[in-house]
């Protein structure tokens, strides 16, 4: 008995040469509030990371039992941005986010 020749698809270059998608991007502000935790902050900024982008400003203040967090993020599309509200406010130790998109603007994605 024996098997068939295998046969792999022929992917033309054609469709990479499509235009890239735009995406309407913004700069976005999370303010937070979270219970005193240790690795808060890694677990916070890793939801960035994730996303390949890095926060403009980072900033912590801590009161009595709970730490108050501020993140900015430029050229964030609003959907990602919601995307990465939601997660953080499915941290255990996170009791609140409040998302702030201001105008957006356009520009290219990656994807």
């Amino acid at each position: 008995m024996t098997l068939p020749a295998l046969t792999l698809p022929d992917f033309s270059l054609v469709s990479q040469d499509r235009p890239v998608p735009t995406e309407a991007a913004a700069d976005v502000r999370y303010l937070i509030r979270a219970e005193i935790d240790a690795d808060i902050l890694c677990r916070l900024l890793n939801q960035f990371a994730l996303q390949g982008h890095v926060p403009v400003e980072v900033g912590a203040s801590r009161r009595e039992e709970w730490l108050d967090i501020a993140l900015r993020v430029n050229s964030l599309p609003r959907y990602r941005a919601e995307v990465i509200a939601q997660r953080m406010r499915g941290m255990v130790s996170v009791c609140s986010v409040d998302l702030h998109v201001d105008e957006p603007r356009t520009v290219r994605s990656a994807t």
